[in-house]
């Protein structure tokens, strides 16, 4: 369901067959995280994500986002990947407000941010984005749902998700695993993943798709 109320399709750009359709279905997560990574745990950092990207992937990533209320990202991602005339809702967590002037083209953004940057994001951003009071990330749950979203999907980058796993906020992770080593920043997998056990997974043409996923007792 979108913010405002308006129900979400949860179908994807193209047609993904029944096996991916299943692994990929976020069914009553709140808050989901997609990344690539390589076998080390490499991941691509903003502005780079074509080095680990694969078509399939690129296809995932559009069926999960079909899916969600609100795309969530960190500044530097903001900064550098093409967001630029956004058809869905991008909230970006930052202290500066810094961002380019493309990034407001799409719908209007949203900013999350702490009490003590509040001020100079305020000038920097101007009227451009719809800022909110953001002092930690345990306040994330009530943030979004006093917003009427239901489903957040963070798309980076490696210290966001880092954050929100800390937090203890993520409920359904997916992984792409690459067979090979890449020049990317190196992540902890282990630690991004920790109560987020690894429930399924396909692999395809050396390319392994994981579904991690928290357990409700």
């Amino acid at each position: 369901m979108s913010a405002n109320g308006a129900k979400t399709a949860h179908t994807s750009a193209s047609t993904l067959n029944p096996e991916f359709t299943r692994l990929y279905d976020i069914k009553e997560a709140k808050f989901i995280l997609n990344l690539i990574v390589d076998r080390a745990g490499g991941f691509a950092p903003p502005g780079a994500s074509k080095e680990l990207t694969n078509p399939r992937d690129r296809q995932l990533f559009h069926h999960l986002r079909a899916q969600c209320d609100l795309i969530l990202i960190g500044a530097e991602t903001a900064r550098i990947e093409p967001y630029r005339d956004h058809k869905q809702q991008v909230a970006v967590m930052t202290r500066t407000g810094i961002l380019p002037d493309d990034f407001y083209t799409g719908i209007t953004p949203w900013i999350f941010t702490d009490s003590i940057s509040l001020a100079h994001v305020k000038n920097c951003v101007d009227d451009r984005a719809e800022i909110f009071l953001l002092d930690s990330l345990s306040d994330l749950f009530g943030l979004t749902v006093s917003q009427g979203i239901h489903t957040v999907l963070c798309e980076g980058g490696g210290d966001l998700a880092l954050q929100l796993a800390s937090a203890d906020l993520l409920d359904l992770i997916f992984l792409t695993r690459l067979p090979h080593h890449s020049e990317s920043v190196s992540l902890d997998v282990a630690l991004l993943t920790r109560g987020v056990p690894l429930l399924s997974e396909i692999t395809e043409e050396r390319a392994t798709y994981q579904r991690h996923e928290r357990i409700l007792e």
